[in-house]
């Protein structure tokens, strides 16, 4: 039996919301079908909030839905939520997924999660909800057999007595590949680069797809999270610009109103646009090449995110001075006041809200699926990681002389979990750290690390004899090799080495022994000489 979810419909509380001294803004509603809040939910994820019962309350959203689904099966039986916390219903529920289960739409596990959900539902509700029209809220689970939802132990956890474990396959979820990542953020923005027709559903496709790049942009080049997209703020953007002097924020305590953000004002002001592009564009110039911006992560915390120079250029230029202008412009016209001057990411139907977490999502997972590709949204957030562990590795082992010890490995894993935003490294970070290590071994990098190695040897071989001005030249030099993009300058170096050098013998032992790349057989050898 299937049934459509479309009576219940979900949302988040306001901003600014207390309960009992707590924030409770962005927790999960569930309105009943005449549009008033289903209380029952909101008191359960409040009080699972207060007792920490859930780490973050973006962690709230899987049991919402299943919570959403549950009611919405219970009202096409024409059943009110307090009769369906008994055991049969529950086992109505777990068969009306069973035709999706049998064509493969739908996983065993999944319906069996949906079921784990509903259960600490209704074992929590009578603690969180203590008075239900003025009589006592039914205990609807206890530890016995005559509860109406009857329960087992299953080790030292207690469980619906219906409750089947489901081993989950472990699916691999291979990273992306670079060209791959390239498909999908081509995909994404395919639909904006069509010329316009005037209408505005088409402008809507286009501002879609402009936006759609984006949001997959900040999960391959800046590793955030679905959480952090969504509350990327363009006040913390604005901030982090202002620590370079890029513009100038007010004083004074942040009122939109008293003191809007520069990066709002250049909306509607193609000079002030201009002079920010031009600074930000200075500051690249000056060698730099991310900036730091502060966003909310996981449990509403912050954590400091290195976003590529380009990128925040296309979030400002196309993302708030294209896209979002124009929706705002649009809903303005229509008498629109609540919009959300804050936001990055806005939906192009919800007038002016922020996108939501599912919805972030769909948007890469469909491109994945479309162009059958393995994955979603969570591996481009992994392709960052394992390109920000070889460009790691290969830096620290560099600065290292090329001679690989356990302070390297130290040294990209500290690194890599401050990029991924955790308090300190897992086996997450060793996961990608061994895949940095790997790649530096293959075949294929092999000429690339044994020209790296040389030049070092070559440059602690004779910088000591060096005089001061000559170090500051060559290093110059090297600089110059990495800005250079004409031929002729190698040409010319090459042909002046030609011309005005007579190279002396190198004999070969005596470069730096502790940069050669040495194998165990080698050393074996040695040994039994």
């Amino acid at each position: 039996m299937r049934y459509l979810p479309i009576d219940f419909e979900m949302g988040r509380t306001p901003q600014g919301l207390l309960w009992q001294s707590e924030d409770m803004s962005d927790i999960p509603l569930i309105r009943n079908p005449d549009g008033s809040i289903f209380e029952p939910s909101l008191r359960y994820f409040g009080y699972g909030w207060l007792q920490r019962i859930f780490k973050s309350k973006s962690s709230m959203e899987p049991d919402s839905y299943s919570l959403r689904d549950y009611l919405c099966h219970l009202r096409n039986d024409g059943i009110d939520w307090i009769y369906g916390g008994q055991d049969e219903m529950l086992r109505s529920f777990r068969n009306s997924f069973s035709e999706r289960v049998k064509e493969g739409e739908l996983a065993s596990a999944q319906v069996e999660l949906k079921l784990e959900h509903v259960f600490r539902f209704y074992q929590t509700i009578h603690k969180a909800m203590p008075y239900l029209g003025g009589d006592p809220t039914p205990q609807f689970v206890g530890d016995n057999e005559v509860s109406p939802i009857t329960t087992r132990r299953v080790g030292e956890t207690l469980r619906w007595s219906g409750w089947n474990k489901v081993l989950r396959r472990t699916s691999s979820r291979p990273t992306p590949s670079f060209d791959n990542v390239g498909r999908i953020l081509e995909h994404l923005r395919a639909a904006a680069m069509e010329p316009l027709d005037g209408s505005w559903e088409q402008s809507l496709r286009v501002f879609a797809a402009e936006r759609n790049w984006l949001v997959a942009c900040c999960e391959a080049r800046a590793g955030l999270r679905r959480v952090e997209i969504r509350n990327l703020s363009l006040l913390k953007i604005a901030e982090a610009l202002s620590k370079h002097r890029i513009i100038m924020m007010p004083t004074g305590r942040w009122r939109n109103d008293a003191h809007p953000n520069p990066l709002n004002n250049a909306v509607h002001d193609k000079v002030l646009r201009a002079q920010i592009i031009t600074r930000i564009e200075g500051f690249a110039a000056q060698g730099n090449t991310t900036l730091n911006v502060d966003v909310y992560t996981k449990g509403g915390k912050e954590r400091s995110v290195e976003f590529p120079l380009d990128l925040v250029l296309s979030l400002l230029e196309v993302g708030i001075w294209s896209v979002r202008k124009s929706l705002f412009a649009h809903w303005e016209a229509q008498g629109k006041t609540d919009l959300d001057y804050d936001a990055i990411f806005v939906s192009s139907t919800g007038n002016g809200r922020r996108l939501g977490l599912k919805q972030i999502g769909d948007i890469v997972k469909d491109a994945f699926s479309e162009l059958d590709i393995a994955g979603s949204g969570h591996r481009l957030r992994a392709y960052y990681l394992t390109e920000m562990a070889w460009l790691l590795w290969n830096q620290e082992l560099a600065k290292a002389g090329y001679r690989s010890d356990i302070a390297v490995s130290n040294n990209v894993m500290n690194r890599l979990a401050e990029l991924a935003g955790h308090k300190k490294p897992s086996t997450t970070e060793r996961f990608y750290l061994d895949q940095a290590r790997d790649r530096h071994k293959m075949k294929a990098n092999q000429p690339s690390v044994e020209a790296r190695k040389d030049m070092m040897n070559a440059l602690i071989a004779v910088s000591w004899r060096m005089e001061p001005d000559h170090c500051n030249l060559l290093r110059r030099l090297i600089y110059a090799f990495d800005d250079c993009e004409d031929d002729r300058f190698y040409r010319v170096i090459e042909a002046a080495m030609d011309k005005y050098v007579v190279p002396k013998n190198r004999p070969a032992e005596k470069k730096v022994h502790h940069l050669r790349v040495v194998s165990s057989q080698t050393l074996d050898g040695e040994k039994n000489k």
